[in-house]
């Protein structure tokens, strides 16, 4: 399939920090799990891709620890920062032979950015728990990520938010 009729098959939309993204999964209301910020779903999962045209997943983090699974496509790389300023780079992708991975788990706090370095679109899945809501998303601005992580100067030029 190309990138014009996944989308649509799959409909996905426009995510503010780059890639198109849709929503999947939400466990019911039966299946809260009560967090220091209120109560939030036990799980949600999403399905997002990156494309020639959007190819940035700008550096955030979030509250929640989350699975990103490969699904098809090209292979997308993502860049980790973790809390004590350790940059991890990791490509999910199908060819596991040149160390490409099926799965990625990122623990909350860890701020993550991801590329489409070549190619079309890459497809990924991730599921989020306890589940995503936009209030446990932090942002922060280049500079900002600049100021916390200089030794990554040049990767938060390329990937950080505005």
């Amino acid at each position: 399939m190309t990138k014009d009729q996944l989308l649509a098959q799959l409909g996905l939309s426009r995510q503010f920090e780059g890639g198109y993204f849709r929503e999947t999964f939400r466990t019911d209301a039966r299946n809260q799990v009560g967090t220091a910020r209120g109560p939030r779903a036990a799980m949600t999962a999403i399905f997002y891709m990156l494309t020639r045209d959007s190819p940035i997943d700008a550096f955030l983090t979030k509250h929640s620890d989350g699975i990103t699974f490969y699904q098809m496509g090209d292979p997308i790389t993502y860049h980790l920062i973790h809390p004590d300023g350790r940059h991890e780079s990791i490509a999910l992708g199908p060819d596991l032979a040149a160390g490409q991975q099926l799965q990625l788990a990122v623990a909350g706090g860890t701020w993550k950015a991801a590329e489409l370095e070549a190619g079309a679109f890459g497809l990924v899945s991730e599921v989020v728990a306890p589940g995503w809501e936009m209030a446990d998303m932090i942002l922060a601005t280049r500079a900002q990520l600049l100021t916390r992580f200089p030794q990554h100067a040049q990767l938060l030029e390329r990937l950080g938010a505005g």
